[in-house]
């Protein structure tokens, strides 16, 4: 696929309205959580009395949990209703959100917010398997490969946008006001952004919704592995999710006691990752051929798998600083370039190991059964990312070295990139 049919779609009603709606939901989540955080942690934020450090990782499991128990209901909608119709309407109570978020900005309530935050994985919950499943309604077979790589791109980029935002703006005079303000603005505009989409009809008009929602989330599971050509690239994004969240989470205590750095390059280089994972995916959709492009995903596999075993190579035999010397003078030395190409390139390898896996899922999973499929997709993901924040931490605490952490994804992404190759020879449908 050329870069031209890549950005060809850019611009297009069947796909830009989406693209900038779900753009600025990304960015609307990630200023929220990060405002959350900072908040709670540098600015006096209370949670029902709980400590600062306990905040972030109830927050994200609050977040993680809704995406988890609602997932399954969500596909299930979004199979039975026409899906532009759904995504109207989640992204019109995301407004309502905005505005209650807003007012515990305003009156600097933890528990409002702490609800909220609850409430906005919930209506990400019922956003998301719409907007996947409605893909390969809008795009044509050769196009989902380019599209998923747009979105991707856009993400990480939206993603890294909205943390940089919800980690200054609390620290500005009347930054509360202003946090208030741009996610009750960027919620209307998101809403007017998918006005436009154009039909998406329901699946399977006749299908009976169940609202047992821990029952139907393992049930979704399960009739997942009733069609492993589908189930394959969910569980190898499950596995991005748990390898990038694991990988993430773990950055602060490895620049801390490893490097022996502060909080600066902490920031760095979760922008070298950041913009390296959008950088893999532009460069997924430029190069590919459409269909399932598999070969990235194993390319991205192996490139993560040389780049990862490199970094820990490097932190094993990291001498720790003495005092921090700031990210600035750490760039300025050649001796660590290496150390932060290793992370761009992770991130860009991975960023190539994601798009395909996406485009595979959308393309082979039934009309009739699509959405709940690919909500599967994210009940996995959320799983994996929670295992991978807790694993790998617990793995790198006290008795092994934090790169070991670094060895065991680096191994796992290898045996999945290896198992991947089996399918080449065959045609990329059925792999």
């Amino acid at each position: 696929m050329s870069l031209k049919l890549a950005f060809g779609l850019i611009g297009t009603k069947r796909f830009t309205p989406i693209l900038a709606a779900s753009a600025l939901g990304t960015f609307n989540d990630n200023l929220f959580k990060n405002a959350l955080v900072v908040l709670a942690t540098y600015h006096g934020l209370t949670v029902a009395g709980l400590p600062s450090d306990m905040v972030v990782p109830i927050a994200a499991t609050m977040f993680t949990a809704a995406l988890f128990f609602f997932s399954a209901t969500a596909g299930q909608i979004a199979d039975r209703y026409d899906r532009a119709m759904i995504m109207r309407r989640a992204k019109f109570a995301e407004i309502v959100l905005m505005v209650i978020a807003a007012i515990g900005f305003l009156l600097d309530s933890g528990p409002i917010l702490m609800l909220t935050l609850f409430l906005m994985g919930t209506q990400s919950a019922f956003y998301s398997p719409s907007r996947i499943a409605s893909m390969p309604h809008y795009l044509k077979p050769e196009e989902l490969v380019s599209g998923n790589a747009i979105f991707g791109a856009v993400f990480f980029l939206l993603l890294l946008v909205g943390q940089a935002s919800g980690q200054l703006l609390p620290a500005m005079e009347n930054g509360r006001i202003l946090i208030a303000g741009i996610l009750v603005v960027f919620a209307i505009v998101g809403w007017l952004s998918i006005l436009p989409t154009p039909p998406s009809p329901a699946g399977n008009p006749k299908l009976k919704i169940r609202w047992n929602f821990l029952f139907e989330t393992f049930k979704a599971i399960w009739m997942a592995t009733k069609h492993p050509t589908v189930f394959r690239p969910l569980m190898g994004m499950a596995w991005f999710y748990l390898a990038t969240g694991g990988l993430i989470t773990l950055i602060p205590t490895l620049v801390r006691d490893t490097l022996g750095e502060g909080a600066d390059l902490v920031a760095l280089l979760s922008v070298l990752f950041v913009i390296g994972a959008a950088a893999g995916s532009l460069a997924c959709g430029a190069f590919s051929r459409g269909k399932d492009a598999i070969i990235f995903t194993i390319i991205g596999g192996f490139g993560m798998t040389v780049f990862l075993l490199d970094v820990a190579w490097q932190l094993a035999h990291w001498e720790t600083a003495l005092e921090p010397v700031g990210a600035l003078v750490f760039m300025e030395n050649p001796d660590n370039w290496r150390l932060l190409a290793g992370f761009f390139l992770t991130a860009l390898a991975a960023g190539m190991y994601i798009v395909p896996l996406q485009a595979m899922a959308q393309h082979r999973a039934p009309v009739d059964k699509r959405a709940r499929l690919l909500a599967t997709g994210n009940i996995l993901n959320a799983g994996g990312a929670s295992l991978g924040q807790m694993g790998l931490l617990a793995l790198s605490i006290n008795t092994l070295p934090k790169w070991w952490a670094i060895i065991f994804v680096a191994l796992g992404t290898c045996v999945i990139a290896a198992a991947s190759m089996r399918y080449l020879p065959k045609s990329n449908s059925q792999s």
